[in-house]
C-alpha cells in the first residue's frame, strides 16, 4: 500500500471517480485535490466534489444510539466497523507523456483499487495558472453539488497553497480574472464567490 493513500478507487469514470476511505484515514476535505497514479501511467488529479459516511449495507440504515464517541466505543465498538466513508472526485488535470501537466480529463480512468493520495502544497501550485480547470468545473459540474460552493472551497485550496496572505493574493486575482470571463461578467455572482474565500 502506498504510504500516503488515504484511501483506493471503487467506481470510475474519465470524468469522475469514487474513493473509499481506509478506516484509520481522514477523509480528505470538500475541494481537497488528490491524486491518482496509476500503475505504469502518468499521475491523474481531481477535486473532491462530494464526502459521504453511511453504512456498509445499502439495506440497513445507521441510526441514532444516543451515545457519546467514548460511550459508543466501549459499549458498541463494532458500529464504527459497519460505516464506511467515500468520496466523489471530479476529474480535472492529468500529467502527459513528457510530464507536463494538462487541465483536461484524463485519456483513461484510473483502475479499480488504484491508490489515492491527497496532493501535495507544490502539486496544488502546479495546478495554478492558467485556471483552464475552472471552466470544466463551472460549464459542466456535478449536478448533484452546488458549483459555486465547490468554487470557494478550490479558490480557499490555491490560495493556501501560495502561502496564504504571504503570497496567496496574486493567484486568488489570476483565478478570479478567469472565472470573472467564464461567469460572462455575473459580478454579483463572483462577488459572492471570492467573498466566501477569504
Amino acid at each position: 500500500m502506498n504510504d500516503t493513500a488515504l484511501g483506493e478507487v471503487i467506481e470510475a469514470t474519465t470524468r469522475q471517480f469514487v474513493a473509499e476511505v481506509y478506516e484509520e484515514a481522514d477523509a480528505p476535505n470538500f475541494g481537497a485535490w488528490v491524486r491518482v497514479e496509476p500503475d505504469g501511467a502518468p499521475p491523474l488529479f481531481g477535486l473532491v466534489s462530494h464526502v459521504e459516511t453511511g453504512s456498509y449495507d445499502s439495506n440497513r440504515q445507521a441510526v441514532a444510539l444516543g451515545l457519546s464517541p467514548e460511550e459508543r466505543a466501549q459499549e458498541m465498538p463494532m458500529v464504527d466497523e459497519l460505516l464506511r466513508t467515500t468520496v466523489r472526485v471530479q476529474m480535472l488535470a492529468c500529467e502527459g507523456p513528457g510530464g507536463d501537466l494538462r487541465q483536461t480529463l484524463p485519456p483513461q480512468p484510473p483502475g479499480i483499487h488504484d491508490f489515492v493520495a491527497p496532493c501535495t502544497e507544490a502539486q496544488v501550485r502546479r495546478i495554478g495558472a492558467p485556471f483552464d480547470y475552472l471552466r470544466t468545473l463551472v460549464e459542466h459540474p456535478d449536478p448533484a453539488v452546488p458549483v459555486d460552493d465547490l468554487l470557494v472551497a478550490v479558490l480557499r485550496r490555491t490560495y493556501a497553497a501560495h502561502g496564504g496572505e504571504n503570497g496567496g493574493r496574486e493567484p486568488l486575482v489570476q483565478a478570479g480574472r478567469a472565472l470573472s470571463r467564464l461567469l460572462d461578467d455575473d459580478h454579483e455572482r463572483l462577488q459572492s464567490i471570492l467573498r466566501r474565500v477569504l
